[in-house]
């Protein structure tokens, strides 16, 4: 029950990890940016139209600016003018600028599908991440969880669990700052892992439109599902916590209780879709102005705490927390 909160200091701990965070382009806009020493090239109006080739292959773009520069192309097949001169792009700031105009395309409809589809890999992988964090949490600070798994028979207490669940009552007796803050924390952070996974929505920003909304309500039925499997799948709180396993009275108030009820099952994916939104509006109209005045990454990090949901989310893609898809032009790599 008290999950979401237990795997804090393991996400707050991997953030201290050796992770190589990707580079954030210095600008949103497909401008083709400088780079090293010798790699200059002119081109005209016309190549500046190549950066939407950048969407599915961006490697074509450098190799035809790459030929451009060693002579094995002429100047005239990328449209040169002597006139205008830029640099030729990495390869990771052109797949970076290639990411950002292929979330801009999706989310106004210019381009449509493979690219624009939810990448169920990434959303079954990074929940698994943070599922794993929760029952890490549980299992360090809970000694009947211990008991349970090194003592109990796995499968069989898991199916006597879910028998015995309390489904026709709505409250399973949880204090309450566990049933309406940490569960609608939980529920904010796997609607912004499946919102960071789907390219219409992991670059849109906190809007009244009907996108948005559909958006977010799509996420909050994904939370939903993981919800569910917290409760009672196999991966739950049913199979490796066995809670409700053991009916007690509890000392603090005299409640008989086994701590099961349909609570957690709607106010994790409701009040998740309420805190997400209010991290949106957050990030919006505040934190977006601390990106643009600073590039301290103490401080930055510092600011993430007020989106604890995408932060979160962020870990579990290995991205510093206060990274934000919409946002290339200020978010420096947590680690250089």
């Amino acid at each position: 029950m008290r999950s979401i909160l237990r795997s804090l200091p393991l996400l707050l701990l991997a953030t201290s990890g050796s992770w190589n965070f990707a580079a954030i382009a210095q600008s949103s806009a497909p401008v083709l940016p400088e780079a090293s020493s010798g790699q200059q090239v002119a081109v005209s109006s016309r190549a500046e139209d190549m950066s939407y080739l950048m969407i599915d292959a961006p490697s074509a773009v450098a190799a035809k600016l790459a030929d451009g520069n060693t002579g094995t192309g002429s100047a005239t097949d990328i449209g040169v003018d002597t006139s205008a001169v830029v640099s030729v792009p990495s390869t990771k700031q052109l797949k970076m600028q290639s990411e950002f105009q292929r979330n801009t395309d999706c989310e106004t409809g210019m381009l449509h599908g493979k690219p624009c589809r939810v990448s169920w890999w990434r959303v079954l992988s990074q929940s698994f991440f943070f599922l794993s964090t929760q029952h890490l949490g549980n299992i360090a600070m809970d000694h009947d969880t211990r008991d349970a798994l090194v003592h109990g028979s796995f499968w069989g207490d898991y199916a006597y669990c879910v028998e015995h669940y309390r489904w026709w009552r709505w409250k399973d007796d949880d204090p309450f700052f566990v049933d309406y803050v940490g569960h609608p924390m939980m529920g904010a952070v796997t609607n912004s892992i499946y919102e960071q996974n789907d390219p219409k929505q992991r670059a849109l920003m906190f809007e009244n439109t009907h996108r948005y909304w559909m958006g977010r309500l799509r996420a909050t039925a994904y939370s939903a599902a993981y919800s569910a499997q917290w409760k009672v799948g196999p991966l739950s709180e049913a199979s490796i916590g066995n809670s409700g396993l053991f009916y007690y009275v509890r000392a603090r108030d005299g409640v008989w209780t086994n701590e099961t009820g349909m609570q957690d099952f709607f106010i994790t994916p409701i009040g998740g879709l309420a805190w997400n939104v209010g991290e949106d509006a957050i990030d919006r109209f505040i934190l977006q102005r601390v990106r643009h005045a600073t590039r301290n990454k103490w401080l930055l990090l510092a600011s993430s705490m007020a989106t604890p949901g995408k932060s979160a989310a962020n870990i579990t893609r290995f991205r510093a927390p206060y990274y934000r898809d919409y946002d290339l032009k200020t978010a420096p790599p947590l680690v250089r």
